[in-house]
């Protein structure tokens, strides 16, 4: 890194802090093709103010970037962030396997980017299996309750690259309670995030963030000065345009939504909101009986395995690998006890995509 680089890292980290991120962001651009440095502020950056179309383009850029030379002076911060940031961003398969073929010497020499280099690798081969296994797809719309929807979808290829922005809707980054998903469906996205309905809020590590008065949903992705400034103008204006490619994704034939973290223990417990909320997703889609995913992942006594709730519902229990589990910690993501995981949760998302005729195996023949 020269003086002229690190001047211009510590500048927009300067402009972040006070701020101004697509500043910050502006600065980085101009350095990010020579500097790792700049290059791993800039993803992160990007990932912070939500400006996924260039998030996608920088990510696909720095990736096509790599060289052996370059991966060899890099280090692991930037390249780890450049894979992960990869499957992220729903990259091509060929693309990604071309990164990892260019980082492999790096990865060999250095056991903390080994660690992520061989995840992204099984990953991606599960991934190339997909096509010879499936046809078909859909479009897996996110209804919280955290961000795991819109996550693991995208990280073991179940997203197309050219989904990856208008697919990103008003769930896929917050948190929300199953009420408060429905109270925003119903009642519309700009009276959910209405001034007198939302406060700030200190979490215990001291982290400021945008919260319900009523604790039905939380924007923890939207934190720092850029978002909470202004009156959480921008956090506003960003949720309405989540709301609107929200809605129009909602119309697409294949929509399938998908909705983690419910607490429920069905069968034995009936799942009450359930008419309610495909009331609501009615509003959007236009039909009813709409394809819902819901899955629970911690109840302890229940084994892993699928109830068809009825034609359009499939309820799973995928159960996280330890009860201290992180799943968005890319260090538990990365490790074996997190692939085995995730693994299982896509599994089950493609049985419930293969009952409603979504996806087809391959290698089995066509009933009748």
């Amino acid at each position: 890194m020269t003086n002229t680089d690190a001047n211009l890292s510590r500048q927009a980290m300067r402009l972040r802090e006070s701020g101004d991120l697509p500043g910050a962001v502006a600065v980085l651009r101009g350095a990010a093709a020579t500097d790792p440095q700049a290059t791993f502020l800039l993803l992160r950056y990007l990932f912070e103010v939500q400006d996924y179309p260039l998030l996608q383009a920088e990510t696909r850029a720095a990736l096509n970037r790599l060289d052996t030379t370059l991966a060899a002076r890099a280090g692991t911060q930037c390249l780890t962030t450049i894979l992960h940031f990869a499957e992220r961003c729903c990259l091509p398969a060929a693309e990604i396997a071309a990164g990892l073929a260019a980082t492999e010497t790096a990865a060999q020499a250095d056991p903390a980017l080994l660690f992520a280099w061989k995840a992204v690798r099984q990953r991606q081969a599960w991934r190339e299996a997909l096509p010879r296994r499936v046809t078909g797809g859909g479009a897996i719309l996110s209804l919280g309750l955290n961000c795991l929807p819109w996550t693991l979808p995208a990280r073991w290829g179940l997203r197309a690259m050219a989904d990856f922005t208008p697919l990103f809707g008003p769930f896929s980054l917050a948190g929300h309670t199953i009420p408060g998903v429905i109270t925003a469906l119903e009642g519309g996205f700009e009276a959910f995030c209405a001034p007198q309905a939302v406060r700030l809020v200190k979490t215990q590590r001291g982290h400021e963030l945008a919260m319900r008065t009523d604790r039905s949903a939380h924007w923890n992705h939207n934190r720092g000065a850029y978002w909470l400034g202004q009156d959480l103008a921008p956090l506003r204006a960003g949720l309405a345009v989540k709301a609107a490619a929200f809605a129009t994704a909602c119309r697409r034939p294949d929509a399938v939504f998908l909705l983690a973290g419910c607490q429920v223990a069905y069968p034995e417990e009936p799942l009450d909101f359930l008419p309610r909320l495909d009331a609501a997703l009615a509003r959007y889609t236009g039909r009813q009986g709409n394809r819902i995913v819901i899955t629970n992942q911690t109840a302890r006594r229940h084994p892993p395995g699928r109830h068809v709730v009825d034609a359009s519902t499939s309820f799973h229990y995928c159960p996280y690998p330890a009860a201290d589990y992180v799943w968005h910690d890319d260090d538990y993501a990365d490790s074996e006890a997190g692939l085995a995981f995730e693994g299982a949760y896509v599994e089950a998302l493609l049985e419930a995509l293969a009952g409603w005729g979504l996806v087809r195996d391959t290698a089995m023949p066509e009933a009748g």
